[in-house]
């Protein structure tokens, strides 16, 4: 039956565990425990979910049905903090996201961005909760635990993402040209990316760029003012500041400590 799924028109979910930094170093370090890993196989496996990729600390899931999509994210949800470490709460996150794929959207991307960008821990597009309540004959999606995304937060983040994808690595890029690209005032643009991210446009995008950054150091993409000046930042001396606002560490350190 997994085999079957076709990803065009899958329920796309996708569940992180941790923070971007660890994230990365999924594949070097092992952050979790047996005990975790097993616990969302088995839940995946129970709600009829093909893995699509998967490392330490990420899961891109399809499904077929949209309930099962839903109560999987639940389950994981109910059953993350019983079986990660207590010891350290930096592995103690959980972000899960989950898009549709019909039409011409890419829901895996969509469903990626909903995970990683927005602050709740469940995060919907308002067509998965249309489905499930047709599914479910009009029971409600629970929004104390889901977020539900409007139409047009979607469309605001969308076309967000899709611009700064754009200009994250200009260094001329100006936050105040956000509002004329997308179609709202400056109030608006600060209000709106506050509410979905937590963060203020510049902080979101100051952190988008070491992000990238961070990804560049530990692909050995460039020294540490190469890689300042391909993200974004005005001098190595601001881009290092403001890694380690950003990592808690400085990136002559991550370098030295990680790199190999």
């Amino acid at each position: 039956m997994l085999a079957q799924i076709k990803l065009d028109d899958a329920i796309i979910l996708v569940i992180e565990t941790s923070d971007y930094l660890h994230r990365l170093e999924a594949n070097q370090f092992n952050l979790f425990t047996q005990k975790l890993h097993n616990s969302l196989l088995k839940t995946i496996g129970r709600f009829k979910g093909k893995i699509i990729s998967q490392n330490d600390n990420a899961y891109s899931v399809a499904f077929i049905s949209v309930t099962d999509a839903v109560l999987c994210a639940l389950k994981v949800q109910s059953k993350f903090k019983y079986v990660t470490p207590k010891f350290d709460t930096s592995i103690r996150k959980l972000k899960i996201g989950i898009a549709h794929g019909g039409g011409n959207l890419n829901a895996h991307l969509l469903a990626t961005r909903l995970c990683e960008l927005i602050t709740d821990q469940i995060v919907i597009t308002k067509d998965i909760k249309t489905l499930y309540e047709k599914e479910n004959q009009n029971t409600f999606i629970d929004r104390e635990h889901i977020k539900v995304m409007t139409s047009s937060e979607v469309s605001f983040l969308t076309n967000l993402m899709n611009y700064i994808e754009t200009v994250w690595n200009d260094s001329n890029f100006k936050v105040d040209e956000l509002p004329k690209v997308l179609g709202y005032s400056r109030s608006q643009v600060y209000r709106k990316t506050v509410a979905l991210t937590g963060k203020a446009p510049s902080h979101f995008i100051r952190d988008f760029r070491l992000n990238r950054a961070l990804f560049l150091l530990r692909n050995k993409k460039g020294n540490i003012s190469e890689i300042a000046a391909q993200t974004g930042f005005g001098s190595a001396t601001y881009f290092s500041k403001c890694f380690k606002e950003r990592f808690k560490i400085l990136p002559s350190k991550y370098i030295r400590q990680h790199i190999h």
